[in-house]
């Protein structure tokens, strides 16, 4: 093993020399696999070899380092404490699922963990390429062993489990160890081919495949891929949403705000060897689908309906999105590993029509909910956001009308007014976010004036943005639904709702993202000829007008509903190093007190009909058996018992559906692939509805019948004293 800094040779000469010896071993044994015959197929140089980083790289790790501390919000300290969490972030970025690194690996390396700051401030950083070099030294020993074992057959009638989660393990402490592990991964591997129908020889064919595309990948890595690793251990020492981008990189990220937005409307990131997930974008054609979720894997990809599905797995992740991205119109079919499967890797496909994203599909659209309480029939006016958005003026100089999220949503509260709604509901599930001056000026519709949200940059300097015209739009009845994908502006909006008291928010926790960043291109900042990549970070947090930030903790609705996801492993609090969540001095706004003693009366209302709703009780069990099935470390490595466990959740999944069916007073499915059609009807329904489709959504019609008890205790107050009263005596 090859170290570029003379400073740091003598250090890990003895890892240099073992390293070497299990090299030579491995692919002495590999020659004699007729798998890997030279003749067959020749392993591809180490980028190791030919990487190092050049003066380019070492100016812009000095300049992102000048950059974080004048202007990043916390104005972080070079020092060695930031240095030993770069070093936990390496290598937890290298090996996240400890499979490749050794436990002597991590212990030698400790040399290097007070020195991630002197590095990059003085540009001596050759230190990231030392790391790269054990790392795609042990990934190619890793493959170059799963290839060995695909020569021999496989026992899947063996009573055995597979830990396929080892984030919490030990590392391992030999290369004994790491071999059963791997044997056992490559074999669950194959077990999940051979769950899919696959036969033995097409399981060879696609494994041995699948691992020489592993190290031909591994191989292509350049110098500024391994710079880009480097700067990003650092950056997420400092927050998570502060991140280097490569000229590679930002190039893509231009394409469309964020680039893996274009095509199926999915962000999507790399973890371990997988294309993982991140966001669904709102009303795009994964969103419309209903098949595609957060923290589902990517493993293949196929163009067209009978386009072969591509194993994507190890693949770079800019990779997998070219395969994904193309003309709208045309189809994808992504070969799938669920979020609700644990371990139990049971791959399906979806189909996709790419759709070129454009801002009408992002504007917000309405339609009225009819339903029935008390004997009567009433409607409410549901207005359906699934951003904040602003279109920028062109320069043209035309007096043309900007479209803006505040204009289209006083447009269609008229619209709805005139159709007869006796309340309203803002759905801002899976809201993102977008444009601030848009949250704070749709705030604005619905009181008279005061402070929406308040704002501290980096320097302390704490700005209030209001809403001034001193006019309310809407005055009647108000719901706002929210669930733990509305981020950013979506908390901004719904926490000044809650705060002055003027309506009620309902669903879900909140993302809890209370901070705002910016983009510097680094080439333009030193007026360089060279292309230097982009800088993003962040410069400001954002607090409610009572002085509390929505950082990390979010916005806690007033009545709430069942949840997949707990904050702490899906919102903002779930990533290392978040900024924390504190406080400021409260702004002075005139709050509607009364409201918050309406709420016991809602709750009870509410828990009473979900106690009478088998879609309620339906949700519950999902959550639970969702929960548990994210808490499983380890799998069965038995094909029999594998395909059991396959059949039942079939099943399981056949009567959840029709449970759903039996409660709206609709036909059960026949089987699964009766539902499974309908799952694609629906899409096809999504994809060319003009208003809402309002199907299966029975969170929504119990939003409404919430709206309708604030209606009732508002002119009845003497129910809220009944609601409390009970509401004590429960407690």
């Amino acid at each position: 093993m090859k170290f570029n800094s003379s400073i740091l040779k003598k250090s890990v000469i003895s890892i240099s020399v073992a390293l070497g010896l299990v090299s030579n071993s491995l692919w002495a044994d590999a020659a004699k696999s007729t798998q890997l015959d030279k003749s067959e197929y020749q392993v591809p140089a180490s980028a190791s070899k030919n990487i190092s980083p050049d003066e380019k790289l070492r100016r812009v790790g000095q300049l992102n380092t000048s950059i974080l501390m004048q202007l990043h919000y916390e104005h972080p300290l070079f020092d060695n404490k930031l240095s030993r969490e770069s070093f936990k972030q390496m290598i937890k970025m290298f090996d996240r699922n400890k499979s490749y690194f050794l436990a002597s690996d991590v212990e030698q390396f400790k040399i290097f963990e007070q020195k991630f700051d002197d590095a990059i401030r003085t540009g001596k950083i050759e230190l990231a390429y030392d790391f790269f070099e054990l790392y795609e030294r042990r990934y190619r020993e890793r493959n170059l062993f799963a290839l060995r074992l695909l020569e021999k057959p496989f026992n899947f009638d063996k009573d055995e489990e597979f830990r396929f989660d080892r984030r919490e393990s030990e590392w391992f402490k030999n290369s004994e160890e790491q071999d059963a592990y791997w044997s056992k991964k490559i074999k669950y591997d194959a077990l999940n081919l051979k769950l899919a129908d696959q036969s033995n020889e097409e399981i060879k064919e696609k494994l041995t495949k699948r691992y020489r595309s592993n190290i031909r990948r591994m191989a292509q890595t350049n110098s500024e891929d391994v710079f880009g690793f480097f700067m990003n251990a650092i950056n997420a020492s400092i927050d998570p949403h502060t991140t280097y981008y490569t000229p590679r990189q930002f190039e893509d990220f231009n394409i469309n705000m964020s680039l893996k937005l274009q095509g199926i409307g999915a962000v999507l990131t790399q973890e371990d060897e997988f294309t993982k997930v991140v966001r669904i974008v709102n009303k795009g054609p994964a969103q419309k689908s209903g098949q595609l979720h957060k923290d589902d894997k990517i493993i293949g990809v196929g163009q067209g309906d009978k386009g072969d599905i591509v194993d994507v797995i190890g693949w770079r992740n800019g990779d997998v999105v070219d395969l994904i991205r193309g003309e709208a119109g045309s189809i994808v079919r992504l070969q799938v590993i669920p979020h609700t499967s644990g371990g139990d890797a049971t791959a399906k496909v979806v189909r996709l029509v790419r759709e070129e994203i454009k801002l009408e599909d992002q504007a917000a659209k309405a339609d009225m909910l009819e339903i029935e309480q008390g004997g009567k029939n009433l409607k409410y006016g549901v207005i359906e956001l699934p951003s904040f958005y602003a279109e920028t003026p062109s320069g043209s100089g035309n007096n043309v009308e900007l479209t803006s999220t505040t204009k289209d949503v006083k447009r269609l509260i008229g619209q709805l007014e005139k159709e007869g709604m006796q309340g309203l509901i803002i759905d801002l599930r899976n809201n993102g976010g977008g444009s601030l001056s848009e949250a704070v000026d749709m705030t604005g519709l619905f009181i008279d004036k005061g402070p929406v949200v308040q704002g501290k940059d980096f320097e302390g300097n704490v700005r209030v943005l209001r809403d001034n015209d001193g006019k309310i739009f809407y005055q009647g009845p108000l719901a706002v639904m929210v669930n733990s994908g509305s981020a950013s502006a979506s908390e901004i909006f719904a926490g000044a709702i809650q705060d002055y008291g003027r309506g009620i928010v309902i669903g879900e926790n909140t993302f809890g993202k209370g901070t705002v960043q910016t983009i510097r291109e680094l080439g333009r900042l030193v007026r360089s000829e060279d292309d230097l990549g982009a800088l993003k970070f962040t410069v400001e947090k954002f607090y409610r007008v009572t002085g509390e930030s929505t950082q990390l903790e979010g916005v806690k609705p007033d009545i709430s509903f069942p949840s997949f996801y707990n904050l702490d492993e899906y919102g903002e609090a779930s990533y290392d190093n978040a900024l924390n969540w504190d406080t400021i001095a409260t702004t002075n706004f005139a709050s509607n007190e009364a409201i918050a003693s309406y709420l016991p009366y809602l709750a009870k209302s509410h828990s009473e009909r979900a106690k009478q709703d088998k879609q309620f009780s339906n949700l519950l069990e999902d959550v639970a058996r969702v929960k548990e099935e994210r808490n499983k470390k380890s799998i069965s490595l038995n094909y029999k018992q594998r395909l059991a466990d396959r059949l039942q959740s079939e099943e399981e999944t056949l009567a959840r559906a029709n449970a759903r069916r039996v409660a709206q007073n609709k036909k059960p499915f026949k089987d699964l692939e009766a539902y499974e059609e309908y799952v694609k009807d629906q899409d096809e329904v999504n994809r060319n509805n003009k208003g809402i489709n309002f199907e299966n959504d029975f969170l929504l019609f119990e939003t409404a019948n919430i709206l309708q008890d604030l209606i009732k205790v508002k002119s009845d107050p003497e129910l809220a004293k009944v609601g409390a009263k009970k509401a004590n005596t429960i407690n």
